[in-house]
């Protein structure tokens, strides 16, 4: 599925339970690493769910998992981003805006937010490395 379409499917969600159910379809279009993958990952600090995640640019490359359903579908989102995000476009990623735009946001725990906070963090970390 590709980032557009998502959008579109957000955007047809007229409630919360609407949007909530295509999270969970949409986690279960997440690649789940391998054991010897989710060893290696990083584990994203401050979020209520266990929460996995890396990337790379060159290779375009993401790997995330969390043991909640719900933080799979947003990293579904946000791994279809990433991977067809152009280069020079990604230091323009905005988590926070993207997920007030699904109207998400609004609807998760403060732990959860911090979550995505961290991942944004990573993102810009990783373009700037790149830069």
């Amino acid at each position: 599925m590709q980032f557009t379409e998502i959008k579109e499917k957000f955007a047809l969600c007229k409630s919360w339970e609407e949007r909530y159910r295509l999270l969970i379809q949409l986690s279960r279009l997440l690649p789940k690493p391998s054991e010897a993958e989710l060893a290696n990952l990083a584990e994203i600090e401050g979020c209520e769910s266990r929460l996995w995640f890396s990337w790379t640019i060159t290779p375009r490359t993401v790997l995330a998992y969390s043991d909640a359903r719900l933080m799979q579908g947003l990293l579904m989102v946000i791994r279809t981003l990433l991977l067809e995000t152009p280069t020079e476009a990604i230091p323009n990623i905005n988590l926070p805006a993207l997920f007030d735009e699904l109207k998400i946001s609004n609807h998760l725990t403060s732990t959860r937010l911090n979550g995505i906070a961290e991942l944004q963090r990573l993102i810009q970390q990783t373009a700037k490395q790149n830069s």
